[in-house]
């Protein structure tokens, strides 16, 4: 057998698409849990889109992606919006856990995510960028 490692061409991924799905099922089955992730999208809009948030729910956690909002709107509530929207889906998926992580670089949002009780877990210096990076976590009853 000559195994090579190659990359990943178009031609190649319908196959990878097919191989993830056999294999993957096979995994959880013989584990006995299902690995459902699913990608949520939303905006804040008024005539022009305002803030996004984008996040997954995996496993009964709820991971938290992306959240961003227009300089012109911040301090307006906008972002009490989105993650109000992010923590009421993942209470309605039955999630137990979200997290969402943020570098040192965005003090806004680290206090952002204390005043709605996310609590930092992990603190990772010289992450990505060179940057120290929390982990925020808050349990859902």
């Amino acid at each position: 057998m000559a195994i090579k490692i190659i990359k990943l061409n178009k031609k190649d991924k319908k196959s990878l698409d097919s191989f993830f799905k056999k294999e993957w099922r096979k995994f959880n089955i013989k584990r006995n849990y299902r690995w459902n992730k699913k990608e949520y999208n939303f905006i804040a809009k008024d005539n022009k889109i305002l803030g996004h948030i984008k996040f997954n729910i995996v496993g009964g956690v709820a991971y938290l992606s992306e959240i961003i909002v227009a300089e012109s709107v911040r301090g307006k509530g906008v972002s009490d919006l989105l993650i109000n929207k992010f923590e009421e889906i993942a209470k309605k998926k039955k999630c137990h856990l979200l997290y969402l992580e943020t570098s040192e670089k965005h003090t806004e949002a680290l206090r952002f995510y204390k005043k709605h009780n996310y609590k930092i877990k992990v603190k990772l210096k010289d992450n990505k960028f060179h940057f120290t990076w929390y982990f925020l976590f808050k349990k859902l009853s």
